[in-house]
């Protein structure tokens, strides 16, 4: 399948496309992010983003100067908070993974096990998460993401309605706990840390701003209650609704190979990562973030 962006105005403009699943996912064929893309192919890659919200570039070569400036193409980029993870000399860069330089881990070994929109967390969450496969195992250490446009889709007209008037807490600090439960190498959560992420609140239900699809904007990795119904009622609405967003149908599992480069809609899919052999492989992966603004969440809101 091709597709033509701007093609009467821009006849450089041509993405050659093909669906990765039934769920989500395009494959963009052909495009070699390594070398300059002009402006015109970079509106039909956001184009395809927005109808897509996943996009899969196979076979790439990215030295961290490349990733950074293909990455800078669609927004400000966030600086890695985590600094023992920054890539040595590239700050924008966060290694994830079981990687070491000179016997020291230089990876986040165990994060996104569970299923999360990147920095939901945020008053402004992130746009957009660009991730390199520089080293996969040839077995497990999949991603999974779930379309949550389709999710919210499926949901009964009344149930669209109620989540519409509804709004989830999003907690860094719960998120890091649970994390620290299951790797208890990562660090304590300091004061200092814990106060520059307090709790935020935001709509279950969000809209890309460019197509004015709506999704489910929820996730059992930050979102911890709902603000208008506290108590076992919202925490139950709330497991459902993540149990449902996660349903087979809307699932989308990514088999990396070395290479790969996926570019996510943090508004359109959750995500999360399988666990591996960690004993047998090693696996390097590179991840750039695409900041969020005020102005562009306020573009999200329905209504």
């Amino acid at each position: 399948m091709t597709v033509l962006a701007h093609a009467a105005v821009h006849p450089g403009s041509v993405l050659d496309l093909h669906p990765l699943s039934s769920a989500l996912g395009t494959e963009v064929v052909g495009l070699d992010l390594s070398k300059p893309v002009a402006e015109p192919l970079i509106e039909a890659v956001r184009m395809a983003l927005d109808e897509s919200g996943l996009l899969l570039f196979r076979g790439q070569r990215l030295k961290a100067d490349a990733q950074v400036a293909i990455s800078r193409r669609f927004g400000r980029l966030q600086e890695v908070a985590q600094k023992q993870y920054q890539l040595k000399g590239q700050p924008l860069i966060y290694v994830i993974g079981n990687v070491e330089e000179d016997g020291r881990p230089i990876g986040d070994p165990s994060v996104g096990r569970l299923w999360h929109s990147d920095q939901s967390f945020l008053p402004h969450p992130a746009i957009g998460s660009l991730l390199y496969g520089v080293q996969c195992p040839p077995e497990g250490a999949a991603t999974l993401f779930a379309n949550m446009y389709a999710a919210y889709e499926a949901l009964p007209p009344q149930m669209r309605t109620l989540v519409g008037r509804l709004h989830a807490v999003h907690s860094f600090s719960e998120y890091y706990e649970e994390l620290r439960h299951r790797d208890p190498t990562q660090p304590a959560l300091t004061q200092e840390r814990r106060a520059l992420y307090p709790d935020v609140i935001h709509p279950l239900v969000r809209q890309n701003p460019q197509t004015g699809r709506k999704a489910l904007y929820i996730n059992p990795g930050y979102a911890v209650s709902i603000q208008e119904m506290p108590g076992t009622t919202g925490a139950r609405l709330l497991r459902d609704l993540c149990d449902h967003a996660t349903r087979e149908e809307f699932v989308y599992a990514h088999r990396w190979q070395d290479g790969d480069v996926l570019f996510w809609d943090n508004l359109a899919v959750n995500h999360k990562g399988t666990s591996f052999d960690s004993a047998r492989y090693v696996r390097r992966m590179h991840r750039t973030t695409v900041a969020g603004s005020a102005a562009i969440y306020a573009a999200s809101m329905v209504g």
